[in-house]
């Protein structure tokens, strides 16, 4: 019944949120020896959940199967799903003597861009939500 951009949507958001996760972990780490800081590629992430126009969905017997949230499927809690897509970040410049791989600088740029990201996104799914719940409430019988 809905259109796909509601999942997408939502999908984003979730991934969005453990991104912003993921860099509130690396700020939280930064003045800890040897931590390697984490990324997650929204991009990339978002081109695995949604399906091409060319592939074929799975066949299933049922919405609990390969439905935990994730389009394409997941772990029953969708940490694995996410997990395999967090990696530490490849830093082109010497790392302090501490092993510490956190740059503070990019940490906080990379949270105002996700941030950015989440309210469009949330704003996007606000705006379909109240143009379905006009078009319910508006329709004349």
């Amino acid at each position: 019944m809905f259109s796909k951009i509601y999942d997408i949507l939502g999908e984003s958001l979730n991934v969005l949120d453990d991104r912003q996760n993921i860099i509130a972990s690396n700020i939280a780490n930064a003045n800890t020896p040897g931590y390697k800081a984490k990324t997650l590629n929204f991009e990339d992430v978002m081109k695995s959940l949604v399906l091409s126009e060319s592939s074929l969905p799975m066949k299933t017997n049922s919405v609990k199967d390969l439905s935990n949230g994730y389009m394409n499927g997941g772990a029953p809690d969708g940490s694995g799903f996410i997990k395999s897509f967090v990696h530490n970040q490849t830093d082109e410049s010497i790392p302090p003597l501490d092993g510490n791989t956190v740059d503070l600088s990019k940490e906080m740029t990379d949270m105002a861009s996700n941030a950015i990201r989440f309210e469009a996104a949330a704003g996007l799914l606000t705006k379909k939500f109240t143009m379905l719940n006009y078009a319910i409430t508006q329709a004349n019988p």
